[in-house]
């Protein structure tokens, strides 16, 4: 099978090339890169990108060999790709997989509609070329694959429902998911009105690996864990709220199969832990357990954080932003400038935190069911009885032991936590 795909540099799309490797038995590639800020070239990405997958030396080789990098520019005609190379894309690419996205929640709309929304528009441009020249050659369909979010449905006050192929969005959570929502529409009149061959995976929080707990990014609940690890975070709310996270090596399982399988060609895949997502508590309690009990730290206190009303919650964050604004406007100092900013990127996650979020999934798991061979999403929590006794495990101690292991990918310092704690008992 020969496969155009974007966002190889990302964190999902590597992990699904994987599971290709493994899965297809004569897969070549097309992979669309651009340079990054630092002017890093697509060579040096996608080798770097290579390097770190998690296959043996001779299927990296072999990956390398079966690929074709092709350089893009999203805000150009036809991506930028040279006529070339793109009437090649055309004549020989069977499959697409769009996985590149902006995921950043505080991007000006201006800004991230150039890679959620625009970006859509073009490679479907392209997928409507590809599917017409196969058919003028009476070639099998191509189908293109579509990585949107479940939080493209933004704010809903009962449970997100499976309504393909309609979708009624609530009001957005931030731009990121106004974007999505945008792209989602664009795909979903191309299937209802000329009945393309579309799959949208609409995963929801995508976090470490069920089978190592690695993940290369730490947002969300990562960094709510940070803050609390670090005592930064004395207070929050809704405990009983869910968060739908699903491993991002069962996405790319369910993703990858139903590419490989070649069977289940329109609609959409919704990649949720549904009824059995932990709650907010669910992981704050696992995180200060196992934070408490396996601190690299000697001596280092970690206090438990309490939960308060959503109105408090959100009056102290409002307090801390404004005197850090205050304090900045007031000494000019770069660390209340800073304070102010990482306050803001917080807020971007509060939506997805503290904000009724329950997915529907029985009809995605009836369709995994029936064209994968995925179980239903791995728990992310440890259960227990009324007892307190264990019943069932979760892989949520992988995930706590990576954080610990790499210091959230580099983020905290523990020296520098260890230095904290000498001085606070000298200072005694």
């Amino acid at each position: 099978m020969i496969y155009f795909i974007t966002g190889v540099t990302g964190t999902v799309v590597p992990v699904i090339v994987e599971d290709l490797m493994r899965k297809d038995a004569d897969p070549h590639f097309y992979f669309a890169i651009r340079k990054d800020t630092r002017g890093i070239g697509i060579k040096s990405r996608f080798e770097s990108v290579v390097t770190s997958l998690d296959l043996d030396q001779a299927s990296k080789q072999k990956l390398s060999e079966r690929s074709k990098l092709v350089e893009i520019d999203v805000e150009k005609e036809k991506l930028g790709i040279d006529p070339e190379i793109y009437a090649e894309l055309v004549s020989n690419t069977e499959k697409i997989l769009h996985g590149a996205a902006d995921v950043r929640f505080d991007q000006p709309y201006d800004e991230i509609k150039i890679s959620n929304v625009i970006f859509s528009h073009k490679i479907y441009e392209l997928f409507d070329k590809i599917k017409n020249h196969r058919k003028e050659n009476s070639q099998t369909d191509a189908t293109l694959y579509y990585i949107s979010t479940g939080y493209a449905y933004g704010i809903y006050n009962k449970a997100i429902p499976e309504d393909f192929p309609d979708f009624k969005p609530g009001k957005p959570d931030n731009t990121y998911a106004q974007t999505k929502a945008e792209a989602k529409i664009f795909i979903l009149d191309k299937i209802n009105r000329l009945n393309d061959r579309i799959v949208l995976f609409e995963p929801t929080i995508i976090g470490g690996s069920a089978r190592t707990g690695r993940t290369k990014t730490y947002n969300l609940h990562y960094v709510v864990l940070m803050l609390g690890y670090l005592g930064k975070m004395p207070f929050f709310t809704a405990a009983d709220n869910q968060q739908d996270i699903v491993p991002v090596d069962w996405v790319a399982d369910v993703i990858s199969d139903i590419m490989a399988k070649d069977e289940f060609h329109q609609g959409v895949l919704r990649l949720a832990s549904g009824p059995d997502a932990p709650t907010v508590g669910d992981v704050h309690d696992a995180g200060y357990e196992y934070f408490t009990a396996n601190d690299p730290v000697p001596g280092h206190l970690i206090p438990e954080i309490s939960f308060v009303p959503r109105w408090f919650f959100y009056f102290m964050i409002n307090v801390q932003k404004t005197f850090n604004q205050a304090m900045y406007k007031i000494t000019g100092k770069k660390k209340y400038r800073k304070m102010v900013v990482g306050v803001r990127l917080l807020e971007g996650y509060f939506p997805y935190i503290t904000r009724y979020k329950v997915f529907e999934n029985s009809k995605s798991t009836q369709l995994l069911e029936k064209y994968t061979d995925c179980p239903k999403a791995p728990i992310l929590q440890n259960i227990k009885d009324k007892n307190g006794n264990l019943v069932k495990k979760g892989y949520i101690d992988k995930i706590l032991a990576d954080t610990l292991e790499t210091g959230w990918g580099g983020i905290v310092d523990f020296t520098r936590v260890a230095a904290q704690v000498a001085a606070n008992k000298s200072s005694r």
